[in-house]
């Protein structure tokens, strides 16, 4: 009997529901702010660079001495910030870390956290980079969908399964909570910039990269593993219970 009353544990005091209570309120507080600054800040920041960035290679309204630099130049400037800003957003992504050390655990080390983050944040900023030619120059979208889908499409059919699964899985980054509000905001900002009718495209050429991007990634992992004589590691989900 005495074994038994040692085994059981005791039952929650006032004081532990306070604690519960008090991390609950903390939660909710910290939501909250994180939504606040989203409205009022990295949104606004968004919209901010979106008008801001034609500025730099054609003549806006907004900007009354624009175009800032060369043409040429400023395309590359353009483009080139659209590509640093979708990279450092997703890496701000707070369910990226976890995707990364699930991928990290499942593949037992082989395929590490930080090539899959940074394999989705390059993929991220690249296809923000494209879909801002969509705006900025009037591409049309379908051509742009229809040759990545094309690509990811070939690619898949050479993976491994488990990291097919793991690289269409990975394009769910770009519907974050710090992702689609900056890069609506700044395709916004940049369709008031050069006068277009909509500002949307963006999120559709950003959500395919990253799946490419990862697979790419698998794929030169292979190869290396293959070059330097070692069997590369496959991704087994019954391994981990």
């Amino acid at each position: 009997g005495g074994a038994r009353q040692s085994e059981e544990k005791p039952l929650p005091t006032f004081w532990n529901y306070v604690a519960l209570a008090g991390g609950v309120a903390e939660a909710l507080m910290g939501m909250i702010l994180f939504s606040i600054g989203l409205t009022y800040g990295f949104t606004s920041i968004g919209d901010q660079v979106g008008v801001l960035l034609p500025a730099a290679f054609i003549d806006t309204a907004e900007e009354a001495p624009s175009p800032y630099y060369p043409y040429n130049q400023g395309v590359l400037i353009a483009l080139g910030t659209m590509f640093s800003l979708g990279f450092m957003a997703t890496r701000a992504e707070p369910a990226l870390n976890v995707v990364g050390q699930t991928v990290e655990k499942l593949s037992k080390g082989s395929f590490t956290c930080n090539m899959l983050v940074y394999s989705v944040c390059i993929g991220v900023g690249t296809g923000m980079m494209v879909g801002a030619t969509k705006i900025l120059f009037g591409a049309p979208l379908i051509w742009f969908i229809l040759l990545k889908y094309t690509v990811a499409l070939c690619l898949s059919s050479f993976a491994n399964e488990d990291f097919i699964n793991i690289a269409w899985d990975s394009a769910g980054v770009t519907t974050g909570p710090v992702t689609v509000p900056f890069v609506l905001a700044t395709g916004v900002g940049c369709s008031k910039a050069v006068r277009a009718s909509e500002g949307f495209g963006i999120l559709a050429c950003a959500s395919v990269w990253p799946i490419i991007t990862v697979l790419v990634v698998d794929g030169l992992r292979r190869a290396y593993k293959h070059w330097t004589g070692s069997r590369p590691s496959t991704v087994k989900f019954g391994d981990v219970v």
